[in-house]
Order: C-alpha cells, then structure tokens, then sequence
C-alpha cells in the first residue's frame, strides 16, 4: 500500500511539473504542444518504464524549444534524432548521434556568426570576418564535440513498426551560453596563433 500511495504520489508530482511547464507557455504554443502530444500517442509513441510519461517528456521539450531569454535569444540549442533498428539500444544510440550532430551544425553557425559581429566590432571588412569567422571555428572542432559529449536529455520514446522494428526517437540539448563561452576561447586561442595578427594593425590605422 505504501507503494502504490509512493508510485502515485510520484506521478502527481510530475503532472503538476508539466502542468507548470506547459502553463510558462504562450496559448499558441499550448495549442501546439496539445497537437503534438495528441500526434504522438496517435502514431503509438511511448516510453520505457520508469521514465516520466510521455506528456512530462513533450512539456519539457517543447518549453526548452520555446524558451527565450530577456533579449529575445533562445536559451537553448535543441536537436532531434531519429533512428530505426531490430535492437533498442543500437537504435538509440544512432538517434543520439543523430541529434548531437543537428546540435553541433547549429552550434557552429551561431559560433560563426557570433564571432563574424566581434572581429566586425574590430573594424575588420565584411568579407574578412566572415573568412576569418569560418575559419576560427573549423580550428575549434575538438572544442565543440567536447560541449556535446553530455547533452541534456530532454525526451526519449520509441514505437515499435510494423515490420518488427524499433524506432527511436531522442530530443536533447545544450545551454545557449556555450556559444559565447566557446567564441570568446576561439578568439583568444586565434590570437595565440596568430590568426588575427592584424587586428593591432588594424586599430591603429584608425
């Protein structure tokens, strides 16, 4: 009895979590996050036991998407990854390989971008920064798969085909201050190898 009182208890708190979550969303996004979830049950989406049920999941993955900070800048880097196989595990792995690649490409434009407007600030052609901006972050590769060893897990179910096979499906992310941290390193680390040796010369042309 006890148990089931633990269990049931458990389960509450986590509807009242996604009730909260969903509730910090604009009624557009609540009408969205309703569709979705109707979706996915209807598609025969589920999780494993033991994980948060699937509504807590989708709450949770929807707010991150929609999250945006004072400045109107999203608050986190969000992938998804897909993947179908005989075996549960292999195809999760893919789908999470998945996923952090579509983080990844995302993390390097906004890591381009971010340090194109820096070396434009520092009186460099538009044309040179943006070079120069590919550049920096291209040297950065280890750096950024590093940032994306562990993600933050924001949802994971599967559904089983007719074909006797598993898909996977997994949405995961980082913090959005990652990029800035990582272009503010890039840019120091261009300056360590001389990458940006003229910024100097630049400056004092003017």
């Amino acid at each position: 009895m006890k148990a089931i009182k633990f269990f049931a208890a458990l389960f509450m708190l986590f509807a009242v979590s996604a009730s909260v979550d969903a509730q910090e969303l604009s009624k557009a996004n609540q009408k969205l996050l309703k569709k979705q979830l109707k979706e996915f049950k209807a598609d025969g989406w589920k999780v494993n036991p033991g994980q948060l049920p699937l509504e807590v999941q989708l709450t949770r993955a929807f707010s991150a998407q929609s999250e945006v900070d004072a400045m109107g800048y999203e608050v986190w880097i969000v992938g998804e990854g897909r993947s179908t196989g005989s075996v549960y595990d292999a195809a999760r792995t893919q789908a999470i390989t998945v996923a952090k690649g579509e983080i990844a490409q995302k993390l390097r434009t906004d890591m381009t971008s971010t340090i194109e407007q820096d070396l434009a600030n520092e009186q460099y052609g538009a044309e040179e920064a943006e070079s120069l901006a590919k550049t920096i972050v291209t040297q950065q590769g280890r750096s950024i798969d590093q940032q994306l060893n562990r993600p933050k897990t924001l949802m994971e179910c599967s559904r089983k085909l007719a074909n006797g096979n598993v898909e996977v499906l997994i949405r995961c992310a980082i913090s959005a201050d990652t990029v800035s941290k990582l272009a503010k390193a890039a840019i120091q680390q261009a300056r360590r190898d001389n990458l940006l040796k003229d910024v100097e010369r630049v400056k004092s042309q003017n």
